[in-house]
């Protein structure tokens, strides 16, 4: 298989995938704040964007573009409203507060689909008393998460279930197809999920480990890849049970796990 086209494939199919998925995704949202901008969808229509910063109330605002852009002070204190009037708008605001903390948010024009709340929070302290841990008692890595199917704390869940099994298929190398199926998406890491299925006749290896990210335009949709691994361990898909007795199952299926993290 050559890795450098699947790799390439995949990471494309992602970035279109996932954010079609969550074009219109309103839904609140929190986020750690890394001294780095927070991106903030704005809108050019009656829809205003919420953010709630990590003060009791706010000293100072700095809007690096003006024009095309109105803010709003709220009831709550810590509280802004934003709002675009320039569909291309986009452009830096630094917030500061009492605590001489200072914070900067993107705002991005999205017409027709702005956030509604965004909630910007610093990195609590990790009570690792309480962590999920494996079976030596280890602190559990986003990878087991994937391994089991679950969400961990402070990551937000995205499945593809609205879309179309022709949708989700992000590449497909002779028998073989991967089929996008879930991320879970925190403040530094991205956890991928993909269904692998061999629908010919012949037993294939899947190369999970020679998969060259080093590609730009891969690293812009999906970060750095630290961890990638595949169910089952083997990763050889058996041929498809159309062709052959019953005695194989469903062994010509598999999942394909990605972790990275984000630039």
């Amino acid at each position: 298989m050559k890795s450098v086209t699947l790799a390439a494939l995949v990471a494309a199919a992602i970035a279109t995938n996932s954010y079609a998925e969550e074009e219109c995704n309103r839904s609140p949202r929190t986020v750690i704040y890394q001294n780095s901008p927070v991106e903030v969808f704005i809108s050019n229509d009656s829809q205003r964007a919420e953010v709630t910063f990590p003060e009791e109330f706010l000293e100072g605002i700095y809007v690096e573009v003006p024009d095309g852009m109105n803010f709003y002070r709220t009831p709550i204190q810590n509280k802004l409203a934003f709002q675009s009037s320039d569909p291309l708008y986009t452009g830096l605001v630094t917030i500061d507060g009492p605590s001489k903390a200072t914070y900067i948010i993107k705002l991005v024009t999205r017409p027709g689909c702005a956030d509604s709340q965004v909630t910007i929070q610093h990195q609590p302290l990790a009570d690792r008393s309480s962590l999920d841990r494996d079976g030596k008692g280890r602190i559990k890595g986003l990878m087991n998460y994937l391994f089991d199917g679950k969400t961990p704390s402070g990551y937000r869940a995205v499945d593809f279930k609205s879309l179309s099994k022709e949708d989700k298929l992000v590449f497909r190398q002779g028998s073989v197809e991967f089929y996008l199926q879930s991320q879970v998406v925190g403040p530094k890491y991205i956890g991928t999920t993909y269904e692998v299925v061999n629908t010919g006749r012949t037993a294939t290896k899947i190369a999970t480990d020679q998969i060259d990210y080093s590609n730009k335009a891969i690293r812009e949709s999906l970060g750095v890849a630290r961890q990638v691994s595949m169910l089952p361990t083997s990763r050889i898909l058996g041929p498809s049970p159309e062709f052959i007795t019953e005695v194989y199952g469903d062994s010509h299926r598999g999942l394909l796990f990605i972790v990275s993290e984000k630039n």
